[in-house]
Formats: C-alpha cells, structure tokens, sequence
C-alpha cells in the first residue's frame, strides 16, 4: 500500500465501517474512520436495501468528517453464502527446448486456468495460485526453470453476481462507486496471520453478528467455508428463553463472557422481560446460554475443517477475529470442542486509536492492507477490478479522494 490513502467498507450485519488508510513503512496508518449501525441484512444478505443504503452513508459521512476527504468510491469486503471458491488447472506446453519458462509462459498458465473457470455467472474476487509443477515436479517458483510443461493450479474466489450486484446497487444509492470487492476472511489474515503460521497451517475464524466464516491457509488461501450461524443467534437465544427484547438481550450479552467458574460467576445480573416485569439470574447462568450457541457454532467449524482436504495441515491451529471473538473466554472453548490451539488474532502493525486494536476491527483494517498489497506474488490474490472501473481504483483516485 502506498501513495493516495485508500477507502473501504466492510457492511456487516450489525454495523458498516467506512475506514481510510494509508502506508506507513510497514505499518497501516487509519486517517479516519465512520460506524454506523446496519439493520437492513442478515447473514450477509441485504433485506432492507433502505436501511443499508442509510448505514453507508452515515458511515461514509462520519469517515469524511474524520479524515477531512471526501469519498465517492471505495473497496468493499463480501463474505456469507455468497462466497464461493473452486479450484482450477492448466498445463501449457513451454516453447523452445532450451529456453527456461519465463514471464510470458507463467501468464499464458494463469490465462488458461482462468479460461477453465470462465463462463460462470458469478464475479471473481481473487485468484490465487495453489502451487505450480514442471514436468510434473512441484516448484515453488517456476521462473527461469527448465521443462517441458508448466503446470499451475489456482483457487478462484467469487461472489455470486446477485450478492455483488445487489451490494453495488446500494453503494450506488449511497453514492459511492465500488472499485473492487474483497473476500473479509482473506482481508483478515492479512492483518491477524503471521508467515510462520500460514507456513504451518492455520484457520481463521471470522466471527461475525450474522454468520461466522471460516478460511484455511497453509502457505496460500486454501479454503472457505460459510458457517451460518452468528453473534444474533445468541442475542435471539437470549430474548426467546428469557422472556427479553431483542435490545435487551444485546446489552446482556456484551455483560457475559462464556463462562465463568469463580465467583464472578454468582454475580446477579437484572433484566426487564417484555411483561414489564424485573427479573435477575446468575451470570453463570446466561453464560451457558450463551455457551450452547458457542458450542453449537464451533461443533459446526469441527466437521468443516474434518471434511476439508487440508484437515490434517492445522498445525498452527485457529486464529479468532470478529465482534464474537470478544466473548471472555471463547479461546478456551474453542479449543476444547476442538482440540486445537486457539487464539484472538488482532490487528497488527497499526498506527490507529486504541480502540481499533481488537478482533472486531481485524476486517475492515485487514481491508486496508489488502486493497492496497501488490498482487503479483506468488500464493497472494490478485483482485480484478469489476468492469464498470477498468481504469481502477487507483487510476480514480483524483475522482474517489479529494480535500475538502
């Protein structure tokens, strides 16, 4: 990331963040930052196109305020079921007996897997290389190489064109051009993941307010997986067996963490049922309503990571980002329905309020640091621009930026 700040959106289903950043060495350094409750989606799909347009705009807004810009255009993170990832390969033959593989032999691969993936109705996020084999020998870099045949396979991320469209839609209505969209799992790591443990293998655990999704890495992104269950099912859990509204239920929530054994446990919590009347539990208590969900949440990431390919490459164990991540002791939880070492991941190298130094802002900041990566390494992603901003993002900035 360098140069021009950069924008970004992360629209979720309990707030939209609008947030500008740029480089600092290597460092990302937040200008600026808007929030804004969002009520108009669940599990990642728009049910209100009113309402969301409203949370951008008033995200969008504060943003401006802070960072003294102003914002026509943004890169925007998708997740949900929406998201899909399939894999693909080519083999291309390499000219020349002694000639060694070179720039144009690698791009002539990567042209042809994208060719094999080509005529779905769905826009590509990213396409980002599995591996690569001459002659049938796996490489990790092929360049300059002797063979006969290069070989490559490539993970493509896409959005399901109704999910993209949709959200352009309301990026529009708000005023806002969309320069690219970026898969919030992959933003995440980006930010929370270091190279030891992407080398070993790692999972990464977005928990979110309408889903929770989860990505596997070991070196390169090598799958994803939508988890449709989230933060609202507990506060839901909460308002059905408590008699409580929904409002309620929330700020209950926040009070507990998942669990608690000492004595903190016999705390006496108060709420007011929709009846009127007053009513109190133990802490412990509503924890383990909340436990069960929590459980329930990471039962469902155990048979998704036993029925991946790459199960056994976890050596790293899970990295827990997002606004449920911040649930006291869901670490410890997680790694006992698991069995596998878990921790919080933060975002790191940040120059930003403290308040940005949690789980819950390891997206939107990720964002920021993917948006503005250089894309050409091998096992990163490559992000096309969508067709209506072939001049891309950061052609436009003159038109998506300027002071006030």
């Amino acid at each position: 990331m360098s140069g021009s700040p950069i924008v970004v959106l992360d629209i979720g289903s309990s707030k939209t963040l609008c947030i500008v950043g740029e480089a600092q060495g290597d460092q990302v350094k937040v200008l600026g930052s808007g929030s804004s409750p969002s009520t108009g989606l669940r599990r990642s799909s728009i049910t209100d196109m009113t309402k969301v347009v409203e949370s951008i705009r008033t995200a969008v807004r504060d943003a401006e305020r802070s960072a003294g810009l102003k914002i026509t255009g943004a890169y925007v993170g998708m997740s949900g079921e929406g998201v899909s990832a399939a894999q693909h390969r080519s083999t291309v033959a390499i000219l020349g007996d002694s000639n060694p593989i070179d720039e144009e032999d690698v791009q002539r691969a990567l042209t042809a897997a994208e060719q094999e993936a080509a005529g779905t109705p769905q826009t590509v996020m990213h396409r980002i290389v599995q591996n690569y084999a001459v002659d049938g020998e796996p490489v990790q870099n092929p360049l300059w190489l002797q063979g006969n045949r290069l070989s490559i396979e490539t993970l493509t991320v896409s959005a399901a064109d109704f999910a993209s469209t949709t959200l352009e839609r309301a990026a529009d209505e708000a005023g806002i051009q969309i320069a690219g969209f970026l898969l919030e799992t992959l933003a995440a790591a980006e930010t929370t993941l270091s190279i030891d443990e992407r080398d070993m293998g790692v999972g990464l655990l977005d928990m979110g307010a309408g889903t929770s999704d989860l990505a596997l890495f070991c070196g390169p992104l090598r799958h994803v997986v939508d988890i449709p269950l989230g933060g609202d099912d507990i506060t839901r859990d909460l308002s059905m067996v408590l008699n409580i509204s929904s409002r309620e239920a929330e700020q209950l929530k926040t009070q507990c963490a998942v669990r608690y054994d000492g004595e903190e446990g016999d705390d006496m919590l108060s709420f007011n049922m929709t009846s009127g009347r007053s009513n109190s539990m133990t802490r412990h208590q509503i924890s383990e309503i909340i436990e069960a969900r929590q459980r329930e949440i990471f039962e469902y990431v155990g048979k998704a990571i036993a029925a991946s390919p790459h199960a056994s490459m976890m050596a790293a164990g899970l990295v827990l980002t997002g606004g449920g991540a911040l649930m006291g002791e869901v670490a410890e939880l997680a790694e006992e329905v698991l069995g596998l070492p878990v921790r919080l991941g933060v975002p790191q190298d940040l120059v930003a309020p403290s308040m940005m130094q949690d789980p819950s802002y390891a997206t939107a900041i990720g964002l920021l640091r993917l948006a503005g990566s250089e894309y050409d390494e091998i096992g990163r992603a490559e992000a096309p621009t969508p067709s209506s901003s072939t001049n891309g993002f950061f052609g436009k900035l003159s038109k998506i930026l300027s002071l006030f």
